[in-house]
């Protein structure tokens, strides 16, 4: 399945695949950190948003006289609470068709859709969602396991790129050999170690010993408590020796994220997450993917605060690598992106 990750207005920039449902074609969020699988139902979104207003630019079901069904709640980190109901059809993925796929359809959305845009989403996470069985679970029998495989390529000073997303195994010739393995520390999630991080030039930290989400449907990167501040004071004072000045970051209250000034996104630093207990399976995640230019003309940096010890690692660690996730071995394969 092709893939993108790429900017969706009035939610931010999303990992999405490609693909079509009874012959009407999506993008869906790819979705390491739940296994939910739903799509936005057209007569719904028309029905709620005003006459006139376009189609979501990632597309919606149409399903004029779907009778409904059981109601399913969802809640998610970021807030967002939809309602599903059931429905069957023909999925398409990649040059493979493959019928009788059970998906929930969106009826209802808080907060709606004139003030966050909905998506479609593809759930690879391990957590079962009460009512529906997840994509990858549908498939058994028709793929050869359980293993998926997603990687994004690496575009000089560009946010947006491409990638592919794996289903039932992986590719060797997409990668530069050794897969390094990292154990998964949970068997309801895709959680491994996070050992080590190194923002710029500066000192590593090593050591670090907690949990890290693989989670490809989070929106930044989200930092524990113990490490944040640090973490913040590193970025700003190595942009700071980049730029000759000083590059300050401003904490709002209401927004949850620091403040900066636009101009100064270029002088950001790559963050080095090094996973796996000795880090030895390290990601980079550059500056341009860490900031965000808002619809107000300011910018933020994508990085939050967990009141927690869990880091959340957003979809932006598969830019240049390749990660092969395998569940039924309790790990996840991590290595360079063959350049093509």
């Amino acid at each position: 399945m092709n893939t993108a990750y790429s900017f969706i207005p009035r939610y931010g920039y999303a990992l999405t695949g490609g693909l079509s449902v009874d012959n009407q074609p999506f993008w869906a969020q790819l979705d390491t950190g739940s296994s939910a699988l739903f799509f936005i139902w057209k007569e719904w979104y028309e029905a709620v948003t005003h006459p006139g207003d376009r189609l979501p630019t990632n597309g919606a079901y149409s399903c004029p006289h779907c009778p409904g069904g059981p109601i399913t709640d969802l809640n998610f980190a970021d807030g967002t609470t939809i309602h599903t109901f059931p429905h069957s059809g023909t999925f398409r993925l990649g040059s493979k068709k493959v019928d009788g796929i059970t998906f929930g359809l969106i009826n209802f959305q808080y907060p709606p859709p004139d003030v966050a845009t909905p998506v479609h989403s593809i759930g690879l996470g391990r957590v079962v969602t009460p009512g529906y069985r997840s994509l990858m679970d549908q498939l058994q029998g028709k793929v050869t396991s359980t293993t998926f495989a997603l990687y994004l390529k690496s575009v000089p000073n560009m946010v947006p790129t491409q990638g592919e997303l794996l289903l039932g195994g992986g590719d060797p010739t997409l990668y530069k050999a050794p897969l390094t393995y990292i154990p998964l520390r949970s068997q309801q999630e895709y959680l491994v170690t996070q050992g080590t991080l190194q923002v710029g030039t500066g000192h590593k930290s090593i050591g670090i010993n907690q949990s890290a989400l693989i989670d490809t449907g989070t929106l930044g990167l989200v930092i524990p408590r113990d490490h944040y501040d640090a973490t913040l004071n590193a970025i700003t004072d190595q942009a700071s020796a980049a730029a000759g000045f000083r590059v300050n970051c401003n904490f709002n209250p209401a927004l949850g994220a620091c403040v900066i000034d636009c101009h100064h996104i270029v002088y950001l630093p790559p963050i080095e997450l090094g996973l796996g207990p000795s880090g030895n399976a390290p990601v980079l995640i550059n500056g341009l993917y860490y900031s965000r230019h808002r619809d107000d003309g300011t910018c933020i940096l994508a990085i939050k605060k967990d009141s927690g010890s869990i880091w959340t690692l957003p979809p932006a660690i598969l830019v240049g690598k390749y990660f092969e996730f395998q569940p039924s071995q309790q790990r996840v394969g991590i290595a360079d992106l063959r350049s093509r």
